[in-house]
This record gives structure tokens, sequence and C-alpha cells, in this order.
């Protein structure tokens, strides 16, 4: 079952803390953490807040936290005992945060200098905002080309979908409504501290990765939060820097497939959705047998393993739940019919080459 931490009274402060999950990450760190520094002393003349940056460190076993505190002297290392994976080491990072604002990054992502200042003003709206995450707009940090934007959803064949995204080429145009996402990616996104605490963060049995982003998000959704995508944040992702190389295909399918099943069983709300789901995950199990997909079958049988923590999850969740998945999908996908957002299309995406 998902810890609910309680936050630390510091995390009330105004001010915006950046947490970096990393596992084995000082070469990764070494290219892309300069970049943050120079974004955060960029951030907090122009925004007149204090920030920090905090390396929250998943049982590295590459000296990362002494090289840290020898050659960035303003990062705060935390180091585990045992390695868990990505949510339980980012919920670590944002309990430890002191500020009210958290910019939870990859330790694979530069930043562009400015990329802070246009997500933090999300969360100055007027009273009674429901801001619960921004996300940053990602190129791909070796071809420069856009690769994250808002991201759309769809239920179609028993299955969410999640990757149609669109993206904003004037991100002035309609300026005075925020643009908004299905989920905020969990490698380059600033959440409401207190909110994402008292939501219990990161599922931490999607570990050791994938999908809790979205998991989260949709839990988000539905109890009356928003998700907002910020085209005026740039960042560059190395994408399968950190993951790619210390799993193989088949183990990383299987998970992620395990974990896209336990983010349906936690959301899908009507007796048509389930029951759809079940046919169509029924009919992929049979195919798998024949196009070679195997790693669905343990997928499901570790999802069902963890069906028990999250049935009672989801009755925890149910009373608070304000808003059904089919009302989030819809209003996302809404977003793709206002002026200025484009359907992002990889062979045509546009290109802009890393400032930070």
């Amino acid at each position: 079952m998902t810890p609910q931490p309680t936050a630390p009274a510091m995390g009330s402060e105004t001010g915006l803390s950046i947490v970096i999950p990393s596992w084995n990450g000082r070469a990764l760190l070494e290219r892309h953490l300069p970049s943050v520094v120079r974004a955060v002393e960029a951030f907090e003349p122009a925004g007149g807040q204090p920030a920090e940056i905090i390396v929250e460190d998943d049982a590295s076993d590459d000296d990362t936290c002494a090289w840290l505190a020898s050659h960035f002297p303003r990062v705060r290392a935390e180091s585990a005992t045992i390695q868990t994976g990505f949510a339980p080491t980012a919920n670590r990072g944002v309990r430890a945060a002191r500020y009210s604002l958290v910019y939870v990054v990859n330790n694979d992502v530069s930043l562009d200098p400015d990329a802070l200042l246009p997500l933090a003003a999300h969360f100055k709206e007027r009273t009674g905002s429901r801001v619960f995450a921004v996300a940053s707009q990602v190129y791909d940090y070796d071809t420069g080309k856009l690769s994250g934007a808002g991201q759309l959803g769809e239920f179609r064949r028993g299955f969410i979908g999640i990757h149609r995204r669109y993206f904003v080429e004037n991100p002035g145009a309609e300026s005075n409504r925020p643009w908004l996402t299905l989920f905020a990616t969990g490698g380059s996104s600033m959440f409401d501290r207190r909110r994402f605490l008292e939501l219990g963060g990161f599922d931490e049995s999607f570990a050791p990765f994938g999908w809790e982003d979205v998991e989260l998000s949709l839990r988000a959704w539905k109890r009356g939060f928003e998700v907002h995508y910020e085209p005026g944040s740039a960042v560059w992702h190395q994408f399968s820097s950190t993951i790619k190389p210390a799993y193989s295909r088949r183990y990383v399918r299987t998970i992620y497939e395990r974990n896209r099943l336990l983010a349906h069983w936690g959301h899908l709300d009507t007796h048509t959705e389930k029951a759809s789901h079940a046919v169509f995950l029924g009919l992929r199990l049979l195919a798998s047998l024949f196009n070679g997909r195997w790693e669905l079958w343990p997928a499901s049988a570790q999802a069902f393993q963890l069906r028990r923590g999250l049935r009672d999850r989801r009755e925890e969740s149910a009373d608070g739940e304000r808003v059904t998945l089919r009302q989030t999908l819809d209003r996302v996908a809404g977003e793709l019919g206002r002026p200025g957002a484009t359907l992002l299309d990889k062979a045509s995406a546009p290109t802009r080459r890393s400032g930070g």
C-alpha cells in the first residue's frame, strides 16, 4: 500500500525545491546538473524566491554523493541504503524538500536557463486555484526535436492510449488560459508539494519505473485538480540513458505492461470500461502467443499479485473523487481545438537546440 507521507512544516515555506532522483548517475549529473544550477540561479532573483537543489540518490555505487559534495556545494545530496526505484526515491526527495513548490527532474535532463519561472507562475493564480502540477516542454537532447508536450489521452479497445501529444507554436497564444495535459511527466514537472504529499505521492508499488506519473496525474484529475502544460519551459532529455543500459528490453517491457495494467485497474470507472478492458486484455494475451510479446503474461501475473493493495488504495481514494476518467479525457482532448495547438508529428516536429 502506498504510504501517506506527512509534509514537514518546513515544506510550507514559499520557494522552489529541485528534486533529482538518481541511481549511478554521476556521469549524467556531470553533463546535466550545471544547467540545473544555472536555471536555479536565474530563478531566484527573477522570481524573488529562494531555491534549493536536492539529489536524492538511490543507493548508487559510483561515488555520486562524495563527488557532489566536492563539486557542487549548494546541492544537498541524500543517499538511501538500499535501491528502491524511481517512485520511492522521488517521494523521499519531495518529503525532504524545504519549499512549497517542487520540480522533479531526471538526472539526464538539461534545463533552459529560463525554464523554471514560467512553471512557477501557474501556482500564483487566484485564490482557490486547483493546479496540481505543470509539465515542461521536452526536446530530445541528441536531436533537438520536440518530443514531449501536452499529453492527450483516449480510451479505445479497452486501454487508455497516452501517446498522442500536441504542442503550442506560439507560447503567447491564449495566454489568459493555461494549457492542459493528461499527465505531468515524472522527469520534468513542477508540483504543489502539499497536494503531492496529500495524495500520497507516486505509487511505490510501480517501482522500479513506469506509469507512476500517469497514475498520479489521473488521481489528481479525479480529485478535481488540474495538470497543466507550459510551452514556455524548455528542457532537453537524454532519452534511454538511465534505464536502457541497466535492464534488458524484456524486463523493461514487463514492468511497463504490469504498471500499465495497475493504472487501468485503479482508474477505470464504469462497468462498460472494465468489461471492454477485460475482453481486449484477453485478446492481447492470446495474440502474444503468436507475436512474441510474451512479457504480457508475467506482467499480468505480477499485476494480479498486487491487486489487493491496489483495491485498498482505490477504496481509500474513491470518496474524494469528483471527476471521472471519461470527463478528464474529454476535457484534455478539447485543447487540440484551441487556436495555436498543433498535433505533434515526430516526422515534422520542430527542433530547438539546448541553451542550458
